[in-house]
């Protein structure tokens, strides 16, 4: 393999390679992630290990081997090579290495490469899903003579989140048809992430990434969001307790679960940031708090109509560090209000302890005003029972439903 190229890749530059760069680190895994999940499930190499292969060989496409000969992976041309070749200095003057008339080509030789040379061998005995453990392989089977050839392929798979489509694959998505993209703008947060594809399930994509699926729902915040949907993103580690900026203007029909996968923002952090009560919506225009505590609570644009009043009930989820006495003053109660309401004998509270927040809200569920709800795009049975205070069991059981999937205009029971 092409070793002087990895020793020149760590200063940022290719020796020999006078033309300026035209393809990004960006440009270049849209153009070819395809082609390697494709190899994933053909030859089991991570569609991972092959991307950051071909970045640092091919110096993101831009060298000559790439642009001209089409080879992307540095192969040299071999005994056996009776294709056409490319001449290019490196370990000795003028060596002769193979070129290929499609850049799938270059791909399908690289994983025949691999799989055909016994060399390679313990490599396919390793997990497909750790790519740590290829890219050390690869350097201790001899692919490339630099000492760094692990740390530099492991550092550009992490650093461009290459495993999300590892993932992919090893959740059940098909390779051959088009890559549904995200439906958010991601801001830079350093958590991996990845895309959910057509026929994907919470349960497929926690399987592919070595994750429980409770574990999953909990990083994701999805009791907020319900049925997943391709084009969701989805973190494959905790996400974090502020943004890498310090707020966000509120989109028209933009909900606080979007806000937050888009930041990589804990939810419920993000409510509290913002003196929200977990479950509402801001309006459009509406300036969220991503790292500091707001002066003041948003509006939400929620009304609380007389025919609905008593029946609705709103509740708070207490956090870490928090007292009765900062909870009442969030929701305008007094101490001795929040205590009556919610028939506390002691101001002890404890994380996590649900508490009625709502002055006059029934919560004994003998109201007998009947109520009902038209599902508007965006809503969710959580934001829906968190609205009317009723669990999403009691939703479900009322209206027959088999699925946490609602429809835009579908009418739902909430109180009979």
């Amino acid at each position: 393999m092409r070793s002087l190229i990895l020793v020149l890749i760590l200063g940022g530059l290719l020796k020999n390679h006078t033309m300026a760069q035209t393809m990004t680190v960006k440009q270049y895994i849209d153009s070819f992630k395809n082609i390697a999940m494709i190899e994933m499930l053909e030859y089991k190499v991570p569609a991972s290990i092959t991307l950051a292969q071909g970045l640092l060989e091919s110096g993101s496409g831009n060298s000559r081997l790439a642009k001209q000969g089409n080879n992307h992976f540095g192969i040299k041309c071999k005994k056996d090579w009776t294709g056409c070749t490319i001449l290019e200095d490196d370990d000795a003057l003028q060596e002769c290495f193979r070129c290929y008339s499609s850049v799938q080509e270059s791909y399908k030789d690289h994983s025949r490469f691999l799989k055909e040379n016994k060399r390679y061998a313990a490599l396919f005995e390793l997990e497909i899903s750790d790519y740590r453990a290829w890219a050390a392989g690869l350097l201790k089977a001899g692919y490339a003579t630099n000492q760094k050839y692990a740390e530099l392929l492991i550092r550009t798979i992490e650093k461009n989140n290459l495993a999300s489509f590892d993932t992919l694959i090893l959740g059940g998505y098909n390779p051959y048809s088009k890559i549904v993209p995200a439906n958010i703008d991601i801001v830079y947060n350093k958590v991996p992430s990845t895309v959910v594809q057509p026929n994907q399930t919470v349960a497929s994509i926690a399987e592919g990434a070595d994750k429980s699926e409770r574990k999953l729902n909990r990083y994701n915040d999805l009791k907020y969001h319900g049925q997943i949907e391709p084009g969701d993103v989805l973190y494959l580690r905790p996400k974090k307790r502020k943004a890498s900026v310090e707020s966000h203007k509120v989109q028209e029909g933009e909900t606080m679960w979007e806000i937050s996968q888009k930041y990589a923002i804990k939810i419920n952090t993000l409510y509290k940031k913002n003196l929200m009560v977990p479950g509402t919506e801001p309006k459009a225009g509406t300036i969220i708090q991503l790292q500091h505590k707001a002066d003041s609570r948003p509006d939400t644009g929620r009304q609380i109509t007389t025919e609905t009043k008593e029946a609705i009930a709103e509740y708070h989820i207490v956090g870490e560090g928090e007292t009765l006495y900062s909870i009442s003053r969030l929701y305008g109660l007094t101490v001795e209000e929040m205590t009556a309401l919610n028939n506390l004998t002691s101001s002890q509270i404890s994380v996590g302890q649900k508490l009625l927040v709502t002055k006059g809200a029934n919560t004994t569920g003998t109201n007998s005003t009947k109520i009902e709800h038209v599902v508007k795009i965006g809503d969710t049975l959580y934001s829906i029972s968190r609205k009317y205070g009723v669990s999403v069991e009691n939703i479900k059981k009322i209206n027959n439903l088999q699925t946490d999937s609602l429809r835009e205009g579908q009418i739902l029971k909430i109180r009979l």
